[in-house]
């Protein structure tokens, strides 16, 4: 991925899933799949070069670095 602006729509799907914690929940809420939602973060996380979810099973927690950017 070519390093330019700032994917915004990736932005607006991690800010939902940094809220709720949960991919599944940000995907009800703004009305995309749960795997649009996991694509535009691995989007945003290729973007910033950092991980910003630690993904376990059935659910996820934000990383030092996706705390921060939800701060």
């Amino acid at each position: 991925m070519k390093r330019g602006r700032l994917p915004l729509t990736a932005l607006r799907s991690f800010e939902a899933a940094g809220r709720h914690l949960s991919f599944s929940r940000a995907a009800e809420e703004l009305f995309v799949s749960q795997a649009a939602i996991s694509r535009q973060i691995r989007e945003l996380e290729a973007f910033l070069r950092q991980p910003l979810f630690h993904r376990l099973h059935r659910r996820v927690e934000l990383t030092d670095a996706g705390q921060r950017l939800l701060d």
